[in-house]
């Protein structure tokens, strides 16, 4: 078995969404990631933001943030749930270094 890596995934979600949709989307990634054996550090609303740039027809946008560490198939599969799911305007995920992830932590 592999050492763990570590990954920082940010979401965007449109600010239309209510809390309990966001929460929803929150705790499912929660779930993917901890059923592939990741350790969740932190899965939380991040802040609202104005996008840079419109974003299938959105100027702001609710982000969202995930980090955890664990093995590449569980980054894979929060990125094909999030790519499925109608409400993530973006994502996209980071792979840490060991010393970024405790420095941002």
């Amino acid at each position: 078995m592999q050492h763990p890596r570590y990954y920082e995934t940010m979401a965007i979600v449109p600010t239309s969404l209510d809390e309990e949709r966001v929460n929803a989307i929150i705790e499912r990634a929660r779930t993917v990631l901890e059923t592939h054996g990741a350790t969740v550090h932190a899965a939380r609303l991040w802040d609202q933001r104005k996008l840079a740039y419109e974003i299938k027809k959105h100027k702001e946008g609710v982000y969202l943030l995930f980090r955890y560490e664990g093995q590449p198939q569980a980054a894979e599969e929060l990125n094909r749930i999030l790519k499925i799911n109608e409400d993530v305007i973006r994502y996209r995920t980071f792979r840490l270094e060991p010393e970024e992830f405790a420095k941002s932590s």
